[in-house]
């Protein structure tokens, strides 16, 4: 007896510590994966428990024994999640149900312990059995090693399940049997963790490669080697994840000159995707309307855009501020909802904040917004003036990545661009990428875009 209780106690440790290591692994990762390996080992305790309390009489041994269904369906689950498959469960428990009126009359009929817990024992089994047999017979050669493996462990399992109605009710078989249940219990324990950190692995480098390739696409489509008349242009972008929701574009069609930034709501795929769209439609409008102003280009993106997003379901919003220049002067016409605008005045060596905020609440959010809802406003450069659009990942980048540390701020912003307005452009951008890296230890939060402008000819 005594080593009876040893083995018990022995299962009874290998479950809970591989029931709280799953555990710590679902809640660190959120994978399904992980999660269906925890419902393996929480199942696999919740039997041990109810077979342990069920043991007056053959009929409740074998109800506390159908809970070993649990075991089965979520080992089921978590193959089939592993080589991309699924489980129907539900022919599974109508079996269940009708092996265990089964077993009742059988018992009530005064039939043996092999004749009662038979039916039960098949359909604890068929979940696993079925599914196993099923990803043999048509994914075995895609199969890797581990799965393999898991896949062996998982059919021993199943024999397993079915001797409890040949050795449950003979005292001498005990010590067999706990201790091949033991080797079993931890063959699918290596081999179920082995198999669902490299199925992990492997969508993590899916994953990987998938965003690479979007931020790659992203990238691209940046514009490269626009030349505006009469201005030198520097540009920075630069995502907080591989993709980005920050937007900045330039256009030079026919006499109007375009500046354009914009970010979208949070950051990564999601907010990547939707600027892209926006991309595309401010860039479809601009050209089928070459002549549109900037307040009318943002009335005519946003009902595109909301639109859009009403079909996804997608509830984001993106900050826009729009400047065209027509011809090759100065003065710009700048339409946005989006942070201020900042102009270093060659002049007097100062910086002008200017305002954007001309109609609510940027695009795609409020398809009801009317043309006349949008407003503009304009400002002019001089030569040796220097315009600086960018996005609040500036103004918003914390102090080693902790914000409670304090945040580089507008003031960090202004500060530079009037210590160093006058220098050549290329140099004011390396600069303040370099103090944001240095500021944020290059621990950024959110996505930082901007473009900066200067108005070429002698310095007024």
């Amino acid at each position: 007896m005594n080593l009876v209780q040893n083995l018990l106690a022995l299962y009874a440790g290998i479950l809970l510590i591989t029931a709280l290591l799953t555990a710590l692994l679902w809640r660190r990762s959120r994978d399904p994966l992980h999660r269906a390996l925890f419902f393996v080992w929480a199942s696999t305790i919740v039997s041990f428990v109810l077979q342990g309390a069920l043991a007056q009489n053959d009929l409740l041994v074998t109800v506390g024994f159908s809970s070993a269904f649990l075991v089965n369906l979520a080992l089921a689950q978590l193959v089939a999640e592993v080589v991309g498959t699924s489980v129907r469960w539900r022919p599974f428990a109508a079996g269940l149900v009708v092996a265990l009126t089964a077993s009742a009359a059988l018992f009530a009929a005064h039939g043996s312990f092999l004749a009662v817990s038979a039916p039960v024992c098949v359909a604890v089994a068929m979940p696993l059995l079925v599914t196993g047999m099923r990803i043999v017979r048509t994914r075995w050669r895609a199969l890797t090693t581990i799965d393999r493996a898991l896949l062996a462990s998982c059919g021993v399992f199943c024999l397993h399940n079915l001797d409890f109605a040949l050795l449950r009710d003979k005292p001498n078989a005990a010590p067999a049997g706990f201790t091949i249940a033991i080797l079993i219990i931890t063959a699918l324990a290596i081999t179920s963790l082995a198999a669902v950190l490299e199925a992990a692995t492997e969508k993590q480098a899916r994953i990987h490669a998938e965003m690479e390739a979007a931020r790659r696409i992203q990238m691209r489509l940046l514009p490269r080697d626009v030349a505006l008349p009469g201005l030198e242009l520097a540009c920075h972008m630069r995502p907080a994840d591989a993709v980005g929701g920050d937007y900045f574009d330039i256009h030079a069609l026919d006499d109007a000159s375009w500046l354009l930034v914009g970010d979208v709501t949070g950051h990564g795929l999601g907010a990547g995707l939707v600027m892209l769209m926006a991309q595309s439609i401010i860039g479809s409008i601009l050209q089928a309307r070459p002549d549109v102003k900037p307040h009318e280009l943002n009335f005519l993106a946003n009902r595109v855009l909301s639109a859009n997003l009403a079909r996804l379901g997608e509830q984001r919003h993106m900050t826009l501020v729009s400047l065209c220049r027509v011809g090759d002067g100065g003065r710009f016409l700048v339409s946005g909802s989006h942070d201020n605008i900042y102009v270093y005045r060659a002049k007097n060596r100062d910086v002008e904040v200017v305002p954007v905020a001309h109609f609510p609440l940027g695009i795609g959010i409020l398809a009801d917004l009317r043309a006349g809802d949008f407003g503009h406003g304009s400002l002019t450069l001089v030569p040796g003036d220097l315009l600086f659009v960018g996005t609040d990942g500036i103004t918003e980048a914390a102090r080693g990545g902790d914000p409670a540390k304090g945040l580089f701020g507008e003031d960090g912003l202004v500060a530079h661009l009037r210590e160093s307005g006058a220098r050549p452009l290329s140099e004011v951008k390396s600069a303040l990428v370099q103090k944001l890296d240095a500021f944020t230890g290059g621990a950024y939060d959110d996505d930082v875009a901007f473009i900066m402008v200067r108005a070429k000819g002698e310095t007024a």
